[in-house]
């Protein structure tokens, strides 16, 4: 090979000392000029421009002045005016001077230790100057430092180092000047120093073509620009020494990309073809060197004028190589590249047509047993497949692959270029697939591709491989719809990407490519964690591609597609919006005339027709379609995307019909269906789609219009669509959810020969449809969940046998899609997005069948999910460690995984990156997932079958093993009563009220309470409510009760719905011996059977209680102290008994702060608390008991382990009321304690003030704990009767007498 490049005398990089750039502005400044004097004092080595050398001199003099004595460059700064100052001395032959540069390269010298990397060079350099003060004065003693110091260099340099030979030729110089042979400073200083000839020269830059070493290259280039310095224009080796740097520059441009390189590169190559004037016999290879330098800048910068010169330049070198020349061949090659990259960058069809013309006169150079012919054959092949590309015919096509295949045949098995020929031809063969969809076309491509892979296992294009097998099993994948493909293409190009780690340039395509692969698995087989890899993955290849970046637009187009699924699959808000943004910026960047704009305008009108579904604003709907109309306009009769198009405008303006009521729209909608569905043929993947979409505007069309064959053909549609889909594919979903509308609508219209709604076939069809919808295992969720609702809909208003299994599949669903994310608060928002009164919905039902028992089984399944999640990670599990290894191991992981669920979940700030947040979000699922395994395998062992599933009524009775339980429901249909006594069976009485007297009641009652008393000193409002009370709903339960429980014994109420807002303990006539529950029983609630028997596990009777009373009278932003909250504490602590009974212990003021209270509440086992207590009923996790600093939460006490605690009296304000938008959950502060462990709980319905607290504590305590004893199961007692104490009072209005409700054992 001739490379035409070059070396150099003194190395700049060597000589000069680069400065590493600090944060000061000082070194700033350091870093500014030292590069500033670098670069002159190069460019006097190649120019000799005095001025260049005088500049370099002053910039490398202000350096060192910011360089004081203990700055750690200062030995640099010294070294670099040395040498600049010494180059001055030879050039000027102001020999008087070079005490300078001696005196500082001392100076560079005294300051770098024995130990440091540059001492060996600054001793080079000072003996040089040393020799050169002897060679001019004579002094002895100069060579004898100069002669120590460059032995000293020899010693400690390498062999072939550039230091090491510059000593020995200095030594060589002091030799003979010494025998008096030469006078030093006679000589061209720089002649002499010369390392290396040019023929040496030669073979470094050849060295550096051959292997990837930076830093023999930037050698390499900096001695052959030192070179060209000494081989002026003229000279016979300066024509070889530019053309070999110019190819050095070029290479580092490759490597490295500086526009500085590749531009002098061009500069050299010019001057070079200037030495070889027309005639010169070399002048056709200079005419090559430079046009291939303005085809790499062309590529790098899109310039024409490149392009157009490297053609002429190409033209004029193949005219001095006629017919018969040696280079010919080669020159047509070059010629023809660049035509391709003309017709490429114009699409000018003649450009293409000269590049095959050439390559074809190529391939008749180089016959039958060429060396060369396997590459003629490979680049003819490549351009005749363009030309197919863009015309289309089949000959150019079928040829391509008939001199593939002959390149193919020509190449042993071993050669380097086989998988490349392998690649072309298996590409060939997917485009003839492609083309006319021969089957064996692309299995013999993969085939072709996995033997190309095969021949590299380490191979620098292996990654390439990789992605172009994985892209063929891909669209094998897409036409026959075989998993195995779709799986080993994702495993491929997961292997393709740890072949492009962080910095890689092709990094971002492979992200791309894996995102899209991992996309499409879960459109088929709906699994999460591919959904949340993909986004991941889409979000670091946006990273890769900032604003400028020609892949941003792609990059947000895929970006937003997979977090629109997300959203479709899971509804969070933020998705959507996120998914709007980047497509609006993707669409600013492809405007008319983009070839992209249809597919930006498409995906844009997607996100507005999801968020016009989501929010109902009609705006959204409009622009959506007005975007759809565009891009169907872009996309013309066999267009790759018209299908997707129409199909795209279709469902949108059915939308609009269902909104509008407009026939013509509804009409357009089925026109546009059908030719969709005709482009997608039998194969096509989305056919299934497109069928249902028919069919669903065809059903539609049948309500309006009443034609029957519109709902036979969407019936058969459908049936066809269904039997497309594998068991796998989450579509399945919404075909059986349109089937099951479709046999409604045959049902209800009586056209198969019944009347209509007394069809049963097809009532009992649509409800196997609802059904299989609602357990398409790949459908996700949330999707399961409403088909779910929807299932229990029809049931209900049909009446169907299915409605109690759709109600209890429903349960199922929200409970598994809740236990989906971390943070209760979320899990709350769920609970208000969904049907709240599912479980007494669900109970109404099992009622009316008459299953009592299942009624309450249904709604201990579907109240208090929440805390029931909770509770489930805390379940004890010690039997299991005597069940053998495999239980104890099971056991072991069980905790394990409970505790890392259990814990608060991460909290993000608004700054946190998103992919920070999804990644937590997907670890949180994760575990979820792994913990449900872990819980399938617990139930298989024996007696543990049941676990942690929803308890049978069976062991749910034992909640009333000391007293009934009443469980009360309000439902739509009817109100309820279930009365469970202990052994016998329950009993169901339906109340003589409904919802919306029930409602009327609450919200009557909340109005009543806090009204002052009427001239007579009573609140009328409030006892009317309390008697209506009475009349409507708890004197029906006292008559049945009146038969087994006795007088003044103990009941629980268990309220759900709207029953949950009522004092139920305080019903009662409220007139001249009138009746009222508090004379006939001690009423106590619980929030769910589960969790009263859950109390009474473990009841702890020590003798020793350790009661902690915390008080906060001035909490942070009160506006007023509360008086009462000290003496309130101390009377608490003077009606307990003494020690050693009670460890009374007590935090107020200043003291009582969050985390002190925290900390008391783990520390003691029985709790009397008196501050604010303030009731967030959007947010009840947030409710709170105010403290010094700041809120104790419901969510804080939640992440405390109460589980020994025995009794809590809350005296605070609206600590056992919960939330009207979720009442089944209870969630207040009262029922919070109760869940996590507190088996007795005192709390408030609503307001208290500070008289009745006073006066109700000390009743209270006096018959908790008067006879010097306690126990927590005696609270509800003492409750009863400090009430009845107060009841004649008439200074306590009736409201704050019955505001304190006892919860627990």
């Amino acid at each position: 090979m001739t490379v035409e490049q070059r070396l150099s005398v003194e190395n700049d990089a060597a000589v000069l000392c680069p400065l590493a750039i600090l944060a000061s502005r000082d070194v700033d400044a350091l870093a500014l000029k030292t590069d500033a004097g670098y670069r002159l004092l190069a460019r006097y080595r190649r120019t000799q421009n005095s001025r260049d050398l005088n500049q370099s001199i002053n910039h490398f003099r202000r350096a060192s002045d910011l360089c004081p004595m203990d700055h750690p460059y200062r030995p640099a700064a010294l070294f670099n005016l040395a040498t600049a100052k010494l180059v001055s001395c030879q050039a000027n032959g102001t020999y008087i001077d070079l005490d300078i540069p001696i005196s500082l390269f001392r100076g560079a010298l005294d300051l770098r230790p024995t130990d440091h990397p540059d001492r060996a060079v600054t001793q080079l350099h000072l003996a040089i100057a040393l020799l050169s003060r002897f060679a001019k004065w004579g002094f002895q003693t100069d060579a004898d430092a100069a002669e120590e110091l460059l032995s000293e260099v020899l010693d400690i340099s390498y062999t072939n180092s550039y230091t090491y030979r510059a000593a020995l030729i200095a030594m060589a110089t002091s030799a003979r000047h010494s025998a008096g042979s030469i006078n030093l400073l006679q000589e061209r200083p720089a002649a002499s120093m010369l390392p290396l000839s040019p023929d040496q020269l030669a073979d470094r830059a050849e060295e550096c073509v051959q292997r990837d070493d930076p830093r023999a290259l930037d050698e390499a280039i900096s001695l052959h620009h030192d070179a060209l310095g000494y081989y002026n224009t003229g000279h016979a080796y300066r024509v070889q020494l530019l053309g070999n740097l110019a190819v050095m520059l070029r290479i580092r441009f490759n490597r490295r990309g500086n526009d500085d390189d590749l531009d002098q590169a061009i500069v050299l190559q010019t001057e070079a073809l200037a030495m070889r004037p027309v005639g010169h016999p070399d002048r056709s290879i200079s005419l090559s060197n430079l046009a291939n330098q303005l085809s790499t800048r062309f590529d790098h910068r899109g310039n024409d004028q490149d392009l157009d010169q490297a053609i002429t330049l190409h033209r004029e070198a193949l005219a001095l190589r006629p017919v018969g020349h040696t280079g010919r061949s080669k020159s047509l090659n070059n010629l023809a590249n660049q035509f391709c990259s003309r017709f490429k960058h114009r699409g000018d069809d003649e450009d293409l047509d000269q590049a095959i013309t050439l390559y074809g006169e190529a391939l008749a150079l180089h016959p039958v047993g060429h060396t060369n012919r396997a590459s003629s054959l490979n680049n003819l092949a490549v351009q005749l497949s363009t030309r197919f590309d863009h015309r289309g015919n089949d000959e150019d096509l079928d040829q391509s692959i008939a001199l593939h295949r002959e390149a193919l045949a020509l190449l042993p098995v071993d050669h380097t270029c086989q998988s490349t020929l392998l690649n072309n031809l298996a590409n060939r063969l997917s485009t003839r697939f492609e083309h006319r969809g021969n089957d064996e076309d692309l299995n013999q491509a993969i085939a072709l591709h996995r033997e190309a892979l095969a021949l590299h296992p380490g191979h620098t294009d292996r990654s390439m491989l990789l992605n172009n097998l994985a892209v063929q099993l891909s669209t094998r994948f897409n036409h026959r719809g075989d998993d195995e493909d779709l799986d080993q293409t994702i495993a491929l190009l997961r292997e393709a990407l740890v072949l492009h780690p962080v910095g890689h340039t092709d990094r971002s395509t492979s992200l791309n490519n894996l995102a899209v692969q991992l996309s499409t698995r879960f459109e088929h087989r709906g699994n999460d964690e591919d959904l949340d890899e993909a986004i991941a993955l889409q979000r670091e290849a946006l990273t890769m591609c900032p604003i400028g970046h020609p892949d941003r637009s792609t990059s947000l187009n895929n970006l937003a597609n997979q977090l629109s699924t997300r959203f479709d699959h899971r509804g969070n808000d933020e998705d959507l919006d996120q998914a709007i943004t980047l497509h609006r910026e993707a669409l600013a960047l492809h405007p008319i005339g983009h070839t992209d704009r249809s597919k930006s305008l498409n995906n844009l009108a997607n996100q507005f027709c999801s968020r016009f579904k989501h929010r109902g604003n009609h705006e959204d709907l409009d622009q959506s379609i007005a975007l759809y109309r565009e891009a169907l306009a872009l996309c013309p009769v066999g267009h790759t995307y018209r299908s997707t198009s129409l199909n795209n405008l279709a469902v949108q303006l059915s939308t609009r019909f269902h909104h509008r009521g407009e026939h013509e729209d509804l009409d357009q909608s089925i026109a546009l269906h059908r030719e969709a569905l005709a482009l997608r043929l039998v194969g096509h993947p989305d056919r299934s789609m497109s069928l249902n979409n028919l069919a669903v505007q065809l059903s539609t069309r049948f309500e309006h219009q009443h034609n029957r064959e519109d709902l036979d053909e969407s019936r058969e549609n459908l049936r066809c669509a269904l039997t497309l889909l594998t068991q796998h594919d989450p579509r399945q979903l919404a075909v059986h959810k349109s089937l099951a509308q479709v046999y409604l609508s045959f049902h209800h219209s009586g056209l198969d020969g019944t009347g209509a709604g007394e069809d049963t076939d097809n009532l009992n069809a649509a409800m196997h449809h609802l059904k299989a919808a609602a357990n398409v295992a790949s459908g996700g969720l949330r999707s399961r969940l409403r088909e779910s609702l929807l299932w229990v809909n029809v049931a209900c208003q049909h009446s169907h046998a299915t409605e109690l299994e759709a109600y209890a599949t429903s349960m199922q669903l929200l409970d598994a899609y809740m236990s989906t994310t971390a943070s209760v608060s979320s899990r709350h928002n769920i609970m208000k997005d969904f049907q709240i009164t599912l479980a007494v919905d669900a109970a109404s039902c099992a009622l009316r069948s008459g299953g009592v028992c299942r009624a309450v089984e249904l709604l201990e399944q579907g109240r208090t999910i929440i805390w029931t999640q909770m509770t489930r990670l805390r379940t004890p599990l010690d039997s299991l460690q005597t069940r053998g290894n495999h239980a104890a191991a099971l056991l072991k992981k069980f905790r394990d995984l409970s505790s890392l669920l259990d814990r608060p979940p991460a909290s993000y700030s608004e700054a946190t990156p998103r992919v920070d947040v999804e990644a937590g979000e997907t670890w949180y699922r994760r575990l979820v997932e792994e913990w449900n395994r872990v819980v399938e395998e617990i139930r298989k062992i024996e007696g543990m079958s049941r676990f942690l599933l929803s308890p049978l009524f069976s062991n749910l009775q034992d909640a009333a093993r000391d007293g009934p339980i009443i469980l009360l429901t309000a439902s739509e249909s009817s109100c309820h009563a279930i009365i469970i006594p202990y052994n016998q069976p329950p009993i169901s009485i339906q109340l003589p009220t409904d919802f919306d007297k029930l409602l009327t009641l609450v919200l009557t009652l909340r109005e009543a309470v806090g009204k002052e008393a009427g001239p007579k000193g009573n609140q009328t409002a409030l006892i009317k409510d309390l008697r209506k009370l009475w009349d409507d709903v708890v004197c029906p339960v006292v008559e049945i009760l009146d038969g087994f429980a006795r007088r003044g014994s103990r009941i629980w109420w268990c309220p759900t719905s709207l029953f949950n807002f009522l004092p139920l303990h305080a019903a009662g006539e409220y007139r001249a011996k009138g009746k009222s529950l508090s004379q006939q029983y001690t009423s106590s609630y619980t929030p769910s059977l589960t969790a009263l028997i859950k109390a009474r596990e473990g009841h702890d009777r020590s003798p020793s209680v350790p009661f902690v009373a915390i008080g906060q009278d001035f909490p942070a932003g009160a506006e007023f102290t509360l008086d009462a909250v000290e003496p309130e504490l101390e009377l608490v602590r003077r009606l307990l008994p003494p020690p050693p009974t009670v460890s009374f212990s007590k935090i107020t003021s200043v003291d009582a702060t969050k985390s002190r209270a925290l900390c008391a509440l783990q520390d003691n086992t029985w709790l009397h608390l008196a501050c604010h207590g303030t009731q967030k009923s959007d947010e009840p996790f947030k409710s709170a008991f105010l403290m010094r600093d700041e809120p104790l939460t419901l969510h804080d006490i939640t992440q405390t382990d109460l589980s020994r605690h025995q009794f809590a009296f809350l005296s605070a304000c609206e600590t056992a009321v919960g939330a009207f938008s979720t009442p089944d959950e209870v969630i207040h502060l009262a029922a919070g304690l109760q869940f996590v462990g507190v088996k007795s709980v005192i709390g408030t319905l609503w307001k208290v003030n500070d008289n009745t607290v006073q006066r109700l504590v000390e009743a209270f305590y006096k018959n908790f704990c008067g006879d010097g004893t306690m126990n927590s199961k005696r609270a509800a007692r003492a409750l009863h009767r400090a009430v009845q104490s107060l009841a004649c009072d008439t200074d306590i209005p009736l409201d704050q007498r019955i505001v304190f409700v006892h919860i627990g054992i």
